[in-house]
């Protein structure tokens, strides 16, 4: 899918590939290794304006043995996908700033995390 900017259609793409995402925005394409951070985003790029609770989240993206399934302390959950969501922006953000700034502006975190992206540009996301 894509988004349309003055005419233009510009794609935007999260998929993972293997061991790799994929990610395209504003005609801009880079690779990086998985991580959960990005698995985090890709479950709120998919869903834009749904709130996912943190423990959701990371079911969403299975925690390895490293991470409690966020039941028996919700806050220590809330951290862990705050650390790792942030940590992703900013890697994101090395490779393309602008895409940094985007996901930093529309991506809240917290008990709940969601992906609001400006309703006046809205972004839809391929995968």
């Amino acid at each position: 899918m894509s988004r349309q900017v003055l005419g233009v259609i510009r794609p935007a793409l999260f998929r993972q590939e293997g061991e790799y995402w994929t990610i395209e925005y504003a005609g801009t394409l880079f690779r990086l290794r998985d991580g959960k951070g990005l698995r985090y985003l890709a479950q709120l790029l998919r869903h834009p304006g749904q709130r996912f609770a943190v423990t959701d989240l990371l079911a969403s993206a299975p925690a390895n043995g490293d991470e409690s399934n966020g039941q028996s302390n919700p806050e220590r959950a809330r951290l862990a996908v705050t650390k790792r969501v942030k940590a992703a922006i900013r890697n994101i953000a090395e490779y393309h700033p602008g895409l940094g700034y985007h996901l930093s502006a529309a991506i809240k975190t917290g008990a709940r995390c969601v992906y609001l992206p400006d309703p006046e540009r809205p972004q839809v996301w391929s995968r």
